[in-house]
């Protein structure tokens, strides 16, 4: 599959997804199997596809495949309720992580690189402490395994961040930056949805949730286009 046949079959999906995400959530409508949620899951689907055909299968492109298959069951996962959803997009997290630092170890680890990620790493755990005081702050009260499951999720999430922008620094590939930027919109989808659970709810929230998180898996994705390993 090229590029341009996997951007343009991913975006025009996206699109409709976003807007019947929005129809479904206006009028109360939440079912598993339903077209919705199928339609929910293509871009995802189609992430793990292109992934699949653009390059020989290496430990790189099984462990990004797997990560975006995960992304696919968390699409699902969180139509149910938001605690599978979560395991699903953990597990998904936790495979970005350790592929993203795995590479990064065989390309030969520098001080800069290192002193880097340390950097961004730490900002990442400051931000999902303020995260985490701001809903607490003046919504409703988060049940206590939601919670740490959340604090835990939001920490995988600063170290997916975190270890994208190592390989990115340890290669030198000029648009290493691409997953590092869907990366970050993931924190900022994720931040979406726990404003909107457990804070306030935000007006017609679909159209900041699913554009963000659709952005951050397409980028993700185009690791195995940026990269060559």
């Amino acid at each position: 599959m090229s590029l341009e046949i996997y951007s343009a079959v991913f975006w025009i999906v996206a699109i409709v997804s976003t807007y019947l995400q929005d129809k479904a959530a206006s009028s109360g409508e939440k079912k598993v199997a339903s077209p919705t949620t199928l339609i929910k899951m293509i871009p995802a689907l189609s992430a793990v596809i292109f992934v699949i055909l653009y390059r020989p299968p290496t430990l790189f492109t099984i462990l990004l495949t797997a990560a975006l298959v995960f992304c696919m069951f968390g699409d699902v996962g969180m139509e149910i309720d938001l605690v599978p959803g979560i395991g699903m997009f953990l597990l998904a997290h936790i495979l970005y992580t350790v592929n993203f630092m795995w590479q990064s170890s065989i390309a030969g680890l520098t001080l800069i690189p290192l002193a880097l990620f340390a950097s961004c790493l730490v900002l990442g755990v400051v931000y999902v402490f303020m995260l985490i005081r701001y809903l607490r702050a003046s919504g409703p009260e988060i049940p206590p395994f939601i919670l740490r499951a959340g604090t835990l999720y939001f920490f995988i999430i600063a170290a997916t961040l975190s270890t994208s922008l190592l390989l990115w620094q340890t290669t030198g590939v000029l648009l290493g930056f691409l997953p590092v930027i869907g990366a970050l919109f993931f924190v900022v989808s994720d931040s979406f949805i726990g404003i909107n659970e457990f804070h306030h709810k935000l007006g017609r929230h679909e159209f900041y949730i699913m554009p963000t998180y659709y952005l951050a898996i397409f980028l993700l994705s185009l690791g195995v286009f940026v990269f060559v390993f």
